[in-house]
């Protein structure tokens, strides 16, 4: 491996581990934060995201206009100042913001990390991106035992801050060979339409992920009615199952099982559980977070594989150009999705909430399926010449 990669790895990881602390954070502090407000502070999940989507958006100039690590380290740093300004957040109005401002910089990072990606892969896309979000997942869970143990005294959960100030750190002194700006990628109609799929796909994903993340200590408190400090550790939980399911993955790659296959497989068997929870919730609540339990570790590879399955076919300038578009469908399934089931489920932790979560994750191996099954018609439409 050359020095120049090696770096590159280095910094990547780095990043995408502050993503999980990120990640996490909200979600985790959710019922401490309710409590030390006195306000309803579920709209902080989709400000996340309404966030990330601008982050993703501004992305795009950025990556075709300077290198990579330029907007990691903006991303890192925007990452740092929620992380202080949503622990010591006293009004509902400045958490909102906190939220959005955090989900800005996870946009920026999670955006250009995905074309470094591509660009340090040997092969196919996937595997890097499966280790790099098995990575999200494991900071994402020790991130709430942090929670829990400073949910009494929340401004001391500024230290978390910490993580994506290291990352700035290393990305600042390694030397990484600069890269000559992108091409924008040609407005070509077969490839757009290879990537509609995967662009619908996406933001499914997400959404229903976002739906069990962003609610990971929520759902359990209310279906439990435990006290905010235990209900934070739904989100280690949570994350602790995604970083299971990522490296898992990423070990059957190795073991060059198909992507598709891993992925259909898992979203699938999660459709069947999620549904299987939303029948039990109000009956058997442990049952239903025992099926949620299980279908968090099928999902959680998902994403990497989307995206890689999305990016494979192209070259390093078209992924570039690419990506930042691919990301922002994600951000607006994180943003809309929840919205639309909190709408209505009425309850993060109601019946119809993980029913209609579950219809939407069924849909997903449909599409991406069908995406990786019929690329020549793609293809064929794509040099087909002009009449």
């Amino acid at each position: 491996m050359s020095r120049s990669r090696r770096h590159a790895l280095t910094g990547l990881f780095a990043a995408f581990a502050s993503l999980g602390v990120t990640a996490s954070f909200v979600p985790a502090v959710l019922p401490a934060a309710e409590a030390s407000i006195g306000a309803d502070l579920s709209p902080a999940v989709p400000a996340l995201f309404a966030g990330l989507l601008v982050g993703v958006l501004l992305s795009g100039p950025l990556i075709l206009r300077h290198p990579a690590r330029t907007t990691l380290i903006i991303g890192s740093a925007l990452q740092a100042v929620a992380l202080v300004a949503g622990a010591c957040a006293d009004t509902a109005a400045l958490f909102f913001v906190a939220a959005a401002i955090a989900g800005t910089g996870f946009g920026l990072v999670e955006a250009s990390g995905s074309v470094t990606a591509k660009d340090v892969a040997t092969g196919s896309a996937t595997g890097v991106l499966s280790a790099l979000t098995g990575t999200v997942a494991v900071s994402a869970a020790i991130t709430p035992l942090a929670v829990s143990a400073g949910a009494g005294a929340l401004p001391v959960l500024s230290a978390l801050a910490a993580v994506p100030l290291t990352t700035i750190l290393l990305l600042a002194i390694a030397r990484t060979e600069r890269r000559e700006a992108a091409a924008p990628l040609p407005r070509k109609l077969g490839v757009l339409a290879s990537l509609a799929p995967f662009a619908v796909a996406l933001p499914l994903y997400v959404g229903v992920e976002t739906v069990l993340s962003g609610w990971s200590a929520v759902i359990p408190e209310r279906a439990l009615l435990l006290s905010p400090a235990t209900a934070a550790l739904g989100t280690t939980a949570f994350w602790t199952l995604m970083a299971l399911g990522r490296f898992g993955a990423a070990g059957l790659r190795r073991r060059s099982v198909p992507p598709i296959a891993i992925l259909a497989g898992g979203t699938t068997g999660a459709a069947v559980l999620m549904g299987s929870a939303g029948l039990l919730v109000a009956a058997a609540p442990i049952g239903a977070l025992i099926a949620l339990a299980a279908s968090v570790a099928l999902l959680a590879p998902s994403y990497g594989l989307i995206v890689g399955l999305a990016l494979d076919p192209l070259d390093t300038a078209q992924s570039a150009a690419v990506t930042g578009a691919l990301v922002a469908c994600g951000a607006l399934g994180g943003t809309f999705v929840p919205a639309l089931v909190l709408l209505i489920g009425r309850d993060p932790a109601s019946s119809a909430t993980l029913l209609v979560s579950a219809g939407l994750c069924a849909a997903v191996p449909v599409l991406t399926v069908f995406a990786v099954r019929h690329p020549f018609r793609v293809s064929a439409e794509r040099t087909r010449p002009p009449r």
